[in-house]
């Protein structure tokens, strides 16, 4: 089963007051489950935000995460407004679909997933 990890960046009242939610994510996909590559994934990842003293994440913190977005979809917001951090492995309730070479939707054996 692939997961997700979560980071949760709790904003500051100043970061809110400058048009911030209070808590903003920022997203890995997993494959799979090994407890020791999740955790070296969310140490690596703590510490990239620690050394850019920012987290980056989705501009539209409401919307549903596409993964196919560009990093101009990204906002970067500075450690000074965010107050602490805390991480949520979840499962992924289905397979993650990949585009092929001609940008269609595909799930790992191939085939395209179910569209309604």
């Amino acid at each position: 089963m692939d997961h997700v990890i979560r980071f949760n960046g709790y904003v500051s009242w100043e970061g809110q007051s400058n048009g911030l939610p209070s808590v903003i994510y920022a997203y890995l996909l997993m494959k799979g489950y090994d407890r020791t590559l999740y955790n070296d994934a969310i140490e690596a990842q703590t510490g990239a935000f620690l050394r850019m003293q920012a987290m980056i994440c989705q501009k539209d913190q409401g919307a549903i995460i596409d993964m196919n977005k560009m990093p101009a979809d990204r906002m970067v917001v500075p450690m000074k407004w965010i107050t602490r951090m805390d991480v949520d492995v979840l499962p992924m309730t289905g397979e993650m679909t990949m585009p092929d070479n001609d940008g269609v939707e595909r799930l790992e054996n191939g085939t395209e997933p179910v569209k309604h």
